[in-house]
């Protein structure tokens, strides 16, 4: 009897170390009949960036039912904090969760799984522990850094940001919600000039690694950063079947999309390449499309949107036992400008509105503690890869780092454009008076990019209404050519509003640009409202 079970104990040591030693998560299944093996999940692997107090690093794998597993983090080879647990026997899967670790080392992980007097050890190495942000959304997010301007120079500054790390998850869908991740593209590693331009819309994003390098030279401690998108895809692939329903979305898009080239069926790719994550204690997201969704249910993004935020905040809250905030930063990039086809004239006008949830700015009161980088004025005519993907990936990335600055780490600074508190119709001059709350920089005149909807009967139409006399935070526009009455104000409501960072008005000092809004005019005068003017 004892021979037996040496010997049984012998075989599956075998086989385990053979799993083991392969290094591949490999597409091992959890729920695989009779598989025993024991290893970390996917992504805990070396090089690989831990999320820093105040919260505690979730650490998860697994192994055989009822094993205790032990779970030592180590320093220069000394053990420095020790957790236990016991795998679970309806998933095979053991948690532990580190005490908050303050930002540095690098540090080793082993965990070590028990059962009898069988034991088994996994090691990894070169350890960090700073600040985790995952990157997801279409192409312009899948753009690699060989893609944007200057990439020969982006892809050889690496040398001062080795505990910048990265990873890129594998373009996977599933019909059903996977507890890990299928496989990943780039394992965790330091930035190379290799890995960084792998290739085009594969990996690294170019958003992403920039987004990571701006907030290292702020914050001078180790940032990682995980990057999951799918071009062409959208939201409604990203979204959970509970979100989508909280919505009303069809199961069957609203209208065609050529711009629609990824898989746009519910939920394939939040199954497959978001909730495998959701156990990760992260930082915050950030996040860039839209594109897909210009002619495909677009009326409901304003829905599919902030829901889709408070439900990715709501799972990774819960999958890291409460260690990711139930509010993290969420921010996004409002699109950018594109040629397109007349159908899209108002679609991609429309999409950037309902990006903010109809408000015009973030945060709001749908979209709490979230950021936006405006793109409006980063256009490309010439782009090798189409105008609808920009390569001054740099600005976007250096505009989200602000509002990641502004609201995840609570800087004083100003991280978007101006936007007008007070409309005011001047009566007897034919001139509408805007107040912003911040000082503007009138960069150029445009007679063309305010628009006032001119109203008779119930009939209405969009007549320009020219830039004329302005200060330090007010402008004035020429509405003469309106002779009926003026019903609601808009700007920059165009797929092109203007050429490359030459849009007439910015932030005073920032250069950071006016987002495009619409909002209704009262007589004699109006605060800006939040709803788009009908």
């Amino acid at each position: 009897m004892i021979a037996s079970e040496f010997v049984l104990g012998l075989v599956l040591r075998l086989f385990l170390q053979a799993h083991v030693s392969a290094g591949g998560f490999g597409l091992f299944s959890s729920d695989k009949v009779g598989y025993v093996g024991f290893r970390f999940a996917s992504y805990i692997d070396d090089y690989m960036v831990l999320q820093r107090e105040p919260a505690g690093a979730v650490i998860w794998g697994y192994g055989t039912p009822r094993a205790t597993v032990t779970v030592t983090l180590c320093r220069d080879q000394e053990p420095i904090m020790k957790k236990g647990t016991r795998v679970k026997a309806d998933s095979n899967t053991w948690t532990v969760v580190l005490d908050p670790m303050k930002p540095g080392g690098p540090y080793e992980v082993m965990a070590q799984q028990t059962l009898g007097r069988i034991n088994f050890t996994l090691r990894v190495h070169d350890v960090l522990f700073g600040d985790v942000w995952l990157c997801s959304g279409q192409s312009n997010m899948k753009m690699t850094v060989s893609q944007v301007f200057n990439a020969t120079g982006e892809l050889s500054n690496t040398a001062a940001y080795q505990s910048v790390r990265i990873l890129s998850v594998s373009s996977t869908q599933a019909q059903q919600e996977l507890e890990d991740l299928a496989k990943v593209d780039l394992r965790w590693s330091k930035p190379t000039s290799k890995n960084l331009g792998h290739g085009n819309f594969t990996y690294m994003s170019a958003v992403c690694w920039l987004f990571g390098r701006f907030l290292y030279d702020t914050l001078r401690y180790p940032v990682g950063l995980l990057s999951s998108s799918w071009s062409g895809t959208p939201i409604e692939a990203w979204s959970s079947r509970r979100s989508l329903e909280a919505c009303g979305v069809p199961r069957s898009g609203s209208m065609p999309s050529d711009l629609k080239i990824g898989p746009s069926a519910h939920s394939v790719l939040w199954n497959a390449m978001i909730h495998p994550l959701r156990n990760m204690t992260l930082k915050g997201v950030i996040w860039y499309q839209g594109e897909s969704n210009v002619n495909f249910n677009r009326d409901l993004y304003n829905c599919t949107f902030p829901l889709l935020i408070d439900d990715w905040r709501q799972t990774f809250h819960d999958g890291s036992q409460g260690q990711t905030e139930r509010l993290f930063p969420f921010g996004f990039v409002q699109l950018s400008s594109y040629l397109s086809g007349e159908a899209l004239h108002d679609g991609l006008p429309q999409i950037r509105w309902h990006q903010t949830a109809d408000f015009g700015y973030v945060p709001n009161q749908r979209m709490p503690n979230t950021f936006m980088a405006a793109a409006v004025d980063l256009c490309d005519r010439n782009s090798p890869f189409g105008s609808i993907h920009p390569r001054d990936k740099q600005t976007v990335a250096y505009r989200l780092h602000l509002g990641a600055r502004a609201l995840a780490y609570g800087e004083k600074l100003i991280f978007q454009g101006p936007l007008p508190q007070k409309i005011e119709l001047l009566a007897d001059t034919g001139l509408l008076n805007l107040t912003y709350s911040q000082p503007i920089k009138v960069q150029r005149r445009d007679d063309k990019i305010f628009e006032v909807s001119c109203c008779s009967d119930h009939q209405c139409k969009w007549l320009p209404a020219p830039m004329d006399t302005f200060s330090t935070q007010t402008l004035a526009l020429n509405i003469t050519s309106c002779h009926d009455t003026p019903a609601a104000l808009r700007y920059a409501w165009t797929p092109w509003p203007c050429e490359y960072k030459q849009c007439p008005l910015y932030h005073l000092t920032s250069t950071l640009p006016a987002p495009p809004f619409i909002a209704p005019i009262t007589n004699p005068s109006s605060g800006y409202h939040s709803r788009t003017a009908k």
